[in-house]
């Protein structure tokens, strides 16, 4: 099976990169889209959505990332959650990257996905509990994301996990949720 994590965030002292390094540790043969590293652009320029309805983009990433999602079963999305959501690199990415004819196709009925990638995992840190998220902040995770957008484009069986107060957790609560990621993924 072959393995994609898409990783967002800026910061190589976080601990969304301690998840990274276990999560590509644990899958093994993967291929790893760092959007920072990358210096991914996430603004749709007026180039980018002229061609979009045309399945393309003026952005070289993006056919450089659809060609690695085409050799892609499982997908690893890390990131932070900030003001409830994902941060807007990953938005973008997800905008500008998952282009017509390759993610989705449409027709009066609705999106329908190309791709079928058979597992999909999301791993998030945040300060708020994950109740709070889920329970009073919207679940931005499971409605908009998992719900509709990864149905959309064929990223099935969705997993979130999120160790939410991330600010007050010590050392070996951290160590505990990386063994977590580790056992999920192997």
């Amino acid at each position: 099976m072959k393995t994609t994590i898409i990783y967002a965030h800026p910061w190589e002292g976080s601990f969304n990169k301690a998840i990274l390094d276990e999560a590509a540790k644990a899958a093994g043969d993967c291929y790893v889209i760092d959007l920072y590293k990358d210096g991914f652009d996430p603004v749709m320029s007026e180039e980018d959505l002229a061609l979009y309805s045309e399945g393309k983009s003026a952005d070289p990433l993006v056919e450089k990332y659809n060609e690695i999602l085409d050799d892609t079963n499982r997908i690893i999305f890390i990131f932070p959650v900030w003001w409830y959501d994902m941060p807007a690199i990953m938005r973008g990415f997800l905008d500008k990257v998952m282009l017509k004819g390759s993610a989705y196709d449409s027709d009066e009925t609705g999106l329908h996905a190309v791709r079928n990638i058979e597992e999909t995992y999301i791993f998030t840190t945040s300060s708020t509990s994950t109740d709070n998220l889920v329970h009073r902040f919207g679940d931005a995770v499971n409605g908009p994301i998992i719900g509709a957008t990864f149905k959309a484009i064929g990223f099935h069986n969705a997993v979130w996990d999120n160790l939410g107060g991330i600010d007050g957790l010590g050392r070996q609560e951290r160590e505990e949720h990386l063994a977590k990621v580790r056992t999920v993924l192997e």
